[in-house]
């Protein structure tokens, strides 16, 4: 029996990645009719479904052993704080008391926070896709006591959810052995999906080991090559990035592109990361006023946005501006990385040193209320002269007009253009619009222009309040590449905290947690992409500081990953820990999306590890890992951080060690090389110290014989060149886009 055809492949009604709603935590039970087992989790998300009549329960044996008990089956609905569907469907149905009391008669109900459990998620939205061709928010599944699905989809109205249910209901009580076979059929197919398997040999390599053949770096470097051509086929040559709407900003397909267009020295590429990220900064999907990107855009033109705010998009846009910054030398890439930092810190930042997770596109029950304005509002903000300078900048009430006499905050025009309009120069026009925009954030936050509360302040969207390490981890890399792009010492000091509360908040082992909250500390043992993210902000801190701790950190996370997630026969890490009780099917995490995969950094950060002490067998560990997903990748979206380490392995790429006589100065050399993008080298520096790379040995300054206070030591795959003393001479050495 095909799971295409069984009766339970429903068609599911369209749900969106992206939603809202408020997250205001419902504490005080006497306001409520109903209470539920939710009102003691510590998940914003879950909190809002705290007194709902349906009897949810929060994931756990406890839920499964009482549909086993009662011989009832399992409802699923998985979703998370921004998700707008997930609050309609609540409204609509769970929150319908004639629904909830059909629901708890025949179901034992979960509701489970993705982002408190993406294991959860993973496993039950791949079964969704397989059982409907979609997948996405709200994630309802109905499983059988032991936790294999036998039906799912997404949003559904009230009337047809309940028929749904009670066709299955109905199936169950007359041929419940039709529930296991299906169940069976499609937990196989959950558990072999987006399985790789890894090839126990690797390419033929250098007598060091190091290197892959020349026909071989060849054969891959032209397959990147094809993939990309092809890519552009579909490319918006107009708006950037792809074709169609939504318009979603994702940073590893952008990243992948600066670093693929500066190496193979295509224009192209180059000029569509360009094109996109001028668009992205000059839309509606970016929080004119106070900086920070929204999700998602709902139309081709990056005009209206879902108007939520998460964490881990900014985080690492924040390092693809701060990179496209050293390429494109763009004054405006430096206000949108530099405002990415003032949203994270002054909406997310957490007092124990993590960031929160998001902000909902709702305020005072009205999405996108906060951002949008209309000319009465902006002719109260604004003195006359900025107020004309505001309505030909934003083109108030033309184009970027949404609804209900409000527009988003967009520029349809270049600046140079728009400076024209009103009479200035184009750097006196970004200066003037800067101080509008500071003052509109002023105004929308209750104050007047010298930041003085003044009126009544909007209120402001809701804020999921709990600390994830993985997202965490990613900020903590996007604060580091911004400190070398743009030297501000704030953010190396911010991006240290917060990697110090990552590393403090472990177990006694050493080992991660998922989960921070004010309410009940660090819990959920850590994921795949915990461990990954965190490796690779620990990698990226050395880089900035050249302080060894650091690597120290990463080396022995690597270490834990080994023994909690690596699976020998394989090839590859599970995304779960081996000492995690099993969900109804084990999965990897291959595909890079929005978030790049868990498995794909810890390839690279492999990579980088085995390049910083000469460990062979890490840099095999990352080839058969790339080379398995390189092989099952058919579209390069969603493969593309895996293309930048399949870059790293293809074209020439080098270890610089930094070394200065008088160690004070090292942190100013080391900035001289951060004025240029350089993608294919690791950094290395500092005194000799426990924990140093392996490659910095005998590089290290003399004091008796060094007359020289700088030089720069250029190594490719374990072999050294004579040092040099100019970053001329180094930018010669490093000849990133040349391919043998």
């Amino acid at each position: 029996m095909r799971l295409s055809s069984f009766i339970f492949a429903f068609t599911a009604f369209s749900a969106c990645s992206s939603c809202s709603n408020s997250m205001a935590p419902m504490s005080d039970t006497t306001l409520f009719k109903h209470t539920n087992k939710l009102i003691n989790s510590s998940s914003p998300y879950l909190q809002q479904h705290a007194h709902n009549p349906v009897d949810w329960m929060a994931w756990g044996d406890e839920a499964f052993e009482k549909a086993e008990k009662e011989g009832k089956l399992v409802f699923i609905s998985v979703g998370y704080s921004a998700c707008h569907w997930c609050h309609v469907m609540e409204h609509e149905t769970f929150e319908n008391e004639e629904a909830a009391d059909y629901i708890n008669e025949h179901f034992v109900s979960v509701k489970v926070d993705r982002e408190e459990r993406p294991d959860v998620d993973a496993v039950y939205m791949n079964a969704v896709q397989l059982m409907t061709g979609r997948g996405g928010w709200p994630l309802n599944c109905v499983a059988l006591p032991d936790g294999r699905p036998v039906f799912g989809g997404t949003y559904f109205p009230r009337t047809t959810f309940i028929e749904r249910l009670q066709s299955i209901v109905k199936i169950k009580d007359n041929d419940i052995q039709k529930l296991d076979q299906y169940a069976a059929q499609l937990s196989e197919g959950v558990a072999s999906s987006d399985l790789l398997i890894a090839p126990i040999e690797g390419l033929a390599k250098d007598a060091a080991g190091f290197v892959w053949s020349k026909s071989e770096r060849n054969k891959f470097g032209a397959e990147i090559d094809a993939k990309v051509d092809n890519w552009k086929r579909s490319w918006d040559r107009d708006k950037g990035l792809s074709k169609g709407a939504p318009k979603f900003p994702i940073p590893t397909n952008l990243d992948f592109l600066l670093h693929y267009g500066t190496v193979r020295n295509d224009k192209d590429a180059l000029a569509q990361v360009k094109l996109t990220l001028d668009n992205m900064e000059r839309g509606g999907i970016y929080d004119q006023a106070g900086g920070g990107f929204a999700r998602y855009s709902t139309d081709a033109d990056w005009k209206i946005p879902h108007f939520e705010k998460m964490l881990y998009d900014n985080g690492q846009l924040l390092t693809t501006y701060s990179n496209a910054f050293r390429v494109f030398s763009e004054e405006r890439y430096k206000d949108v990385a530099l405002g990415i930092v003032d949203f994270i810190n002054q909406e997310l930042d957490d007092p124990s040193g993590g960031f929160r997770s998001a902000l909902d596109a709702d305020s005072d029950g009205v999405e996108g209320k906060y951002y949008v304005w209309d000319e009465d509002e902006l002719a109260l903000a604004l003195t006359p002269e900025d107020l004309k300078i505001a309505l030909t900048a934003y083109d108030i009430h033309g184009k970027s007009y949404w609804e209900h006499h409000n527009s988003v905050l967009m520029r349809w025009e270049s600046d140079e253009n728009l400076a024209d309009a009103v009479g200035l120069s184009a750097q006196e026009f970004r200066d003037r619009l800067n101080i509008i925009n500071q003052v509109l954030s002023n105004y929308r936050d209750g104050k007047n222009a010298l930041g003085k509360k003044s009126h009544v302040p909007r209120i402001k969207p809701g804020l999921d309040d709990k600390v994830l390490i993985s997202w965490t981890a990613l900020t903590v890399s996007g604060l580091c590449d911004a400190y070398r792009t743009f030297g501000n010492e704030k953010h190396l000091n911010r991006a240290e905290k917060a990697l110090d509360f990552i590393l403090k908040t472990r177990k006694a082992d050493g080992s991660l947690f998922h989960v921070y909250h004010e309410k009940d500390g660090a819990h959920i043992n850590a994921f795949l992409e915990d461990y990954a993210f965190t490796i690779a902000a620990c990698i990226d801190m050395y880089e900035a500081t050249f302080h060894p701790k650091w690597l120290i950190e990463a080396r022995e996370l690597m270490l834990i990953s080994f023994d909690k997630f690596y699976d020998t026969k394989t090839g590859v890490f599970w995304y779960t820990s081996n000492e995690e009780k099993e969900l109804f099917a084990k999965k990897q995490e291959n595909d890079d999306s929005v978030i790049p995969s868990s498995n794909s950094t810890m390839a690279d950060n492999l990579f980088r590890l085995g390049r910083y002490d000469s460990k062979f067998n890490w840099i095999e560990y990352s080839d058969r890992m790339l080379l398995s997903a390189w092989e099952n990748s058919n579209n390069i979206r969603r493969s593309t951080n895996w293309a930048q380490v399949l870059l790293k392995r293809t074209l020439p790429f080098y270890e610089v060690a930094i070394s200065e006589s008088i160690p004070e100065k090292i942190n100013n050399t080391r900035k001289k090389i951060d004025l240029k993008y350089y993608p294919q080298i690791i950094l290395a520096g500092g005194i000799d110290l426990p924990g140093q790379p392996e490659f910095l040995k005998g590089k290290y300054p003399s004091s008796n014989t060094d007359k020289l206070s700088t030089r720069f030591f250029i190594c490719q795959e374990g072999s050294c060149k004579l040092p040099v003393e100019s970053l001329i001479e180094v930018n010669n050495l490093l000849k990133v886009g040349h391919r043998d």
